[in-house]
């Protein structure tokens, strides 16, 4: 009954500290995977079962002349008086009740068997519990269960188990007895510092739980947060807002590359007329080569010079516009972007704030039921960390900006450079043509001279 009445008070222990939402710490061993491990209680046990098969081979003999004897009564019945039969079915019935007897006395719940298997493992056990009581002191355990006896022990999660361990000690302990006191207080020492990296590491992973807990409390609010924020018809409003918005940076954004396409098939138009104009002339100058002298020649190389010069400098004048309007465009989108990326930091900073005051209102008003769970804490790590990434977040738009202006100077560099390459061809060209063109003076004057 005391047993009972300790395994209840334990029990309800253990499931009034969780209820309560405390932090028991509780382990489990296996009595009967250690004992099975163990040695004296092997040995013991190996004797107690010859011992057994003794007992249960008097029995199987009793059975065998109890079985025999109704066998014989059974053949002679016919041949027997009735005083006979009733004389030997007694017998059988004295024998079957002393057979009864000697089994309840070997075998039974209060027999030789179990009150010496019992006997066996009282010793051990008390070792196990002096073992388990040092471990749950070193270990700060609360409980720890037994998980053969425990009837409520449904699930029994394998880190819980310290039945090896409690293996681990008795085997240490035995050994102790043949060692100095120097060698068993190293020994100690060694089992001190075991439980105590133990100690922290199940420390860790109860604040690990709590943390898991807290961030799952903070998901559940947020989402009633945002549950809360659909039903709000402001902050509806404010989104719907932030949505048209939007929209208009779209349209926006569409309209310059709509406006940049048309300015292209400017550009293209303006290209193709060129070309064909050079087309024309080319197609000039073949025609007329046949039957134009010398100083034709001459102009019409002119021209072509003129004509080349003409294109170069409108292409400048295109690309100059190009580079000019993407500039614009860019320095434009990124104003846009920086005010709306400012607004947008503005905002959630007052949201932030707004759901900092009304968090840590509630953290106030449940400060006597959440012991364990430090909601303001929690909240200012969130802030700190929110402001950490915003911080983040601005240095890489700043950064991109500036390697963004870096890029487009650089590409105005090599634009620039492209072009006075291009001027000096052009410049070399002209001097070379002008070159052929007084050769073939020379050479014309030199013909009329003959």
């Amino acid at each position: 009954m005391k047993t009972y009445l300790v395994f209840f008070f334990s029990i309800f222990g253990v499931v009034f500290s969780f209820g309560q939402g405390g932090s028991a710490r509780v382990a489990y061993i296996d009595m009967e995977y250690i004992l099975s491990q163990t040695p004296e209680y092997l040995d013991a046990t190996g004797q107690l079962d010859e011992r057994a098969n003794t007992w249960k081979g008097d029995v199987d003999k009793k059975k065998a002349e109890i079985k025999k004897l109704k066998d014989n009564l059974a053949a002679e019945r016919i041949l027997l008086t009735r005083e006979l039969i009733d004389e030997k079915e007694e017998e059988i019935t004295i024998l079957e009740d002393e057979l009864f007897q000697y089994q309840q006395k070997r075998f039974g719940t209060s027999g030789d068997l179990i009150t010496q298997k019992i006997m066996l493992a009282k010793p051990i056990q008390d070792q196990v519990f002096a073992v388990v009581e040092d471990i749950a002191e070193a270990r700060k355990f609360d409980y720890v269960l037994d998980k053969n006896t425990e009837s409520t022990m449904v699930i029994a999660t394998k880190k819980h188990d310290i039945s090896d361990l409690v293996l681990r000690r008795l085997a240490t302990a035995r050994r102790k007895q043949g060692m100095t006191k120097s060698e068993a207080r190293a020994v100690e020492e060694e089992e001190e510092k075991e439980d105590a990296m133990s100690l922290r590491q199940m420390r860790r992973e109860e604040q690990q739980r709590r943390k898991e807990e807290a961030e799952k409390q903070m998901r559940i609010e947020e989402k009633k947060r945002q549950e809360e924020l659909a039903n709000d018809v402001n902050y509806q409003k404010k989104l719907e807002l932030e949505r048209q918005k939007e929209d208009m940076l779209k349209a926006e954004k569409e309209r310059a590359e709509r406006l940049q396409r048309e300015r292209q098939e400017k550009i293209d138009a303006r290209n193709e007329l060129i070309r064909q104009r050079k087309e024309e002339a080319e197609s000039k100058r073949l025609q007329n080569q046949s039957d134009t002298k010398a100083n034709d020649k001459v102009e019409a190389q002119k021209e072509l010079v003129k004509q080349r010069e003409f294109e170069a400098e409108e292409k400048r004048k295109q690309n100059q516009e190009r580079k000019d309007q993407i500039v614009k465009d860019r320095i434009q989108q990124m104003e846009t972007q920086k005010a709306e990326s400012d607004r947008i930091k503005a905002e959630r900073e007052r949201l932030l704030k707004e759901d900092r005051e009304r968090k840590k209102q509630q953290a106030l008003d449940q400060q006597s039921k959440k012991t364990t769970i430090d909601v303001e804490k929690l909240l200012e790590e969130r802030r700190l960390a929110q402001e950490k990434r915003d911080a983040e977040q601005q240095r890489k738009k700043e950064e991109a900006l500036k390697r963004r202006q870096e890029l487009i100077e650089e590409s105005l560099r090599k634009e620039e450079e492209r072009r006075q390459r291009i001027q000096k061809e052009q410049e070399d060209k002209r001097q070379l043509i002008l070159q052929k063109q007084e050769e073939a003076k020379r050479q014309a004057e030199k013909a009329k001279k003959q």
